[in-house]
């Protein structure tokens, strides 16, 4: 099937017969979802509300009329560094020290706060809906979706691994081999709640650290994450004694930078609508760049 956004409704040309419920379901619509939407009217063809579980054939085009949900974070309009955007997607470049969003304390700073400013001068009246964190200190690429009805579709893809998140990595020391991947189940450390430690009882967790340039006594590393644990990039490198610079929590303070030296600089994930894979990349942060400039 193919999906076109028009005016707040979604168009679905349908390509082979089924029902509107399997249509929906593809969509991962949950059964709730899909109650609303029949009981509210919001789904028809040829401009004639239908009822739960129609019959369509190929060649029918179904029209949802996409629901209005609102939230309340309040504006920061702080500008935003936007790498994309479309009418599904947006991501934005992190700054170090900000949080993605609020952690119940800081409610009002946080870089949600900083795109619901920015939807706010663009007249959008839609929610701030982050697909993924990053740690505070780390920088780079962070996705939102725009349109609420896709966010269970979105939220499926990345925890079946379709949205690949890539980052640029400064460590101690150099790999005892150029490409690894490091495959150590990750749990909560029994005695320090805000760390995360190699355990047995874990989740599985697999990164994969490819070595891009070794300098006198430390390396910059490309790694890619294919699960998504709390801290996984930060205890796997500390796994092999070869800690992220800067990072205390696993390693040590280090004077060329003043916070952990990672940055999320690429996102690839599908498009629904343009149904292709996107790439996404933003630039490096200062900070990194100055390290890796004085070691050179």
């Amino acid at each position: 099937m193919k999906l076109t956004l028009k005016y707040k409704k979604l168009y679905i040309n349908i390509d082979t017969d089924c029902t509107t419920d399997m249509i929906l379901e593809q969509l991962y619509q949950s059964k709730k979802n899909r109650y609303l939407l029949y009981q509210e009217g919001k789904i028809s063809i040829s401009k004639e509300t239908i009822k739960q579980n129609t019959a369509v054939k190929k060649g029918d085009i179904v029209c949802i009329q996409l629901p209005e949900v609102e939230d309340d974070i309040e504006p920061d309009f702080t500008p935003i560094d936007i790498c994309y955007e479309d009418d599904i997607f947006l991501a934005v470049n992190k700054p170090s020290t900000l949080l993605v969003h609020s952690d119940g304390t800081n409610t009002a700073h946080t870089l949600s706060n900083r795109v619901k400013a920015y939807y706010m001068q663009q007249g959008y009246q839609i929610p701030v809906r982050p697909l993924h964190r990053l740690d505070i200190e780390t920088s780079g690429l962070v996705l939102f979706c725009k349109i609420p009805f896709f966010q269970p579709m979105l939220d499926t893809m990345l925890k079946d691994k379709k949205i690949h998140r890539e980052y640029i990595a400064l460590i101690q020391g150099h790999l005892p081999r150029n490409h690894m991947t490091i495959k150590k189940p990750i749990g909560r450390d029994r005695h320090n709640a805000k760390k995360m430690r190699i355990s047995n009882t874990g989740k599985p967790a697999c990164t994969d650290v490819m070595t891009i340039k070794k300098y006198k006594n430390f390396s910059m590393v490309h790694c890619i994450l294919h699960t998504g644990r709390t801290h996984q990039i930060r205890v796997h490198l500390s796994s092999i004694q070869h800690p992220l610079l800067s990072d205390p929590l696993y390693g040590t303070k280090d004077t060329r930078i003043q916070r952990l030296a990672l940055h999320a600089f690429r996102l690839k994930f599908y498009h629904p609508i343009l149904q292709k894979e996107l790439c996404v990349e933003c630039t490096m942060p200062a900070d990194i760049t100055k390290v890796i400039q004085q070691g050179s």
